[in-house]
């Protein structure tokens, strides 16, 4: 058990590595929104999402209600269903409580690493947890230390760190869009995003802008397979 914990955690490192900019920038965001950084602590452990905690905080600004900020973040997050779907092959011997706590921690880079260590080795719950805790614990720290941070850098802009949020989404746009329709299908929401804007809809705009242009591109989807 202690070789499959050790190696879960190294396995972890580069999604680490990656999560400390990332986090980092979130803190000092949130930090400048007004959070203080046992907010943003807890933020991390309880929804442990980065785009739904950089969405989260961006809408709070705008003053969106509670209800469309959990049903936008169970829209960008609703492909965790797809992982949890994929890694069930891998989780049938496990006890429910177990299977429950491993899931929870499921990322998008968490999921890459265990697909592609089970393809060669025996799923372990041991270094299941070691990979999904201490990617978590970065996250949580990273996040807790720009908290901290964002109280000696009053302007934000300086550091480009107010394009964390832009920058992320554009990075997982590009990242799931694998054909010219689903190009096609982003970029409309982001035009009808912002033509609702014009009209008022200042507060739910992502989420009908998501729905519109998702029901959109299945349909041209379809007709195009016709």
């Amino acid at each position: 058990m202690k070789e499959k914990i050790i190696l879960g955690m190294k396995k972890s490192l580069p999604i680490c590595i990656g999560y400390f900019p990332l986090g980092l920038a979130f803190g000092v965001i949130a930090q400048n929104y007004g959070m203080n950084p046992f907010e943003v602590g807890l933020m991390s452990i309880l929804l442990f999402s980065g785009s739904g905690q950089f969405i989260t905080v961006a809408m709070m600004t705008i003053g969106a209600s509670f209800l469309t900020i959990l049903i936008t973040i169970l829209l960008v997050n609703s492909r965790y269903m797809l992982f949890s779907a994929a890694l069930s092959l891998h989780l049938k011997k496990f006890p429910s409580w177990l299977v429950g706590i491993i899931t929870a921690g499921i990322t998008d880079e968490t999921f890459v690493v265990a697909t592609t260590h089970f393809k060669e080795n025996k799923p372990e719950a041991s270094f299941w947890l070691a990979l999904n805790v201490t990617s978590h614990l970065s996250w949580i720290c990273s996040t807790i230390l720009g908290a901290f941070v964002g109280n000696f850098i009053p302007n934000m802009e300086t550091f480009g760190l107010n394009f964390a949020l832009p920058a992320m989404f554009i990075a997982l746009f590009f990242m799931t869009a694998e054909n010219k329709l689903m190009v096609s299908t982003g970029i409309f929401a982001g035009i009808f995003s912002m033509f609702l804007i014009n009209f008022g809809f200042t507060d739910s705009n992502i989420l009908l802008a998501t729905l519109v242009a998702a029901t959109l591109g299945v349909v041209l989807k379809r007709w195009k397979a016709n």
